[in-house]
């Protein structure tokens, strides 16, 4: 036997090995009852998975493809516009819908970032009212805080 045939019979027994070989396949209403399980506060993912002869790692992958359905399926709530009031350092209101002013000259920014502001935010249950100097940082965390609600 030459080496060209060993090589090739060694290849159709490698890919028959490999069929033999084939994945489990699991019906949807098992996944989605292991990752409901897993899902539990408390709840041992590693435990669940021996349990039922499985890899933990599997069970993990079905809970991510799970939750992101899950995300995907609930409704985002829509973005709505605020009503904003600006109040000048001196007292004096600015609606938001006003024409635009000329640009405040340096001294008078300095003096209105010295003196501090005041964000307010009506909301139908509560109001909120920032004082002091607002960094966009800080306006952004009270911002995403809002948004969750």
């Amino acid at each position: 036997m030459t080496m060209v045939h060993t090589m090739k019979r060694l290849q159709e027994d490698h890919a028959l090995a490999r069929k033999a070989t084939k994945r489990r396949q699991y019906d949807a209403a098992f996944k989605r009852h292991l990752v409901e399980l897993s899902l539990v506060p408390g709840a041992s993912v590693a435990k669940i998975a021996l349990d039922h002869r499985l890899n933990a790692n599997i069970l993990f992958k079905w809970r991510r493809y799970h939750l992101r359905e899950l995300a995907r399926a609930t409704p985002k709530p829509r973005a709505e516009l605020l009503p904003v009031t600006v109040l000048e350092p001196h007292g004096a209101v600015v609606a938001a819908s006003a024409p635009a002013q000329s640009p405040p000259s340096a001294a008078r920014r300095r003096a209105a970032l010295q003196a501090g502001g005041v964000i307010e935010i009506d909301l139908p249950l509560a109001r909120v009212r920032i004082t002091g100097m607002v960094d966009l940082a800080g306006l952004r965390v009270v911002i995403d805080a809002l948004s969750q609600q």
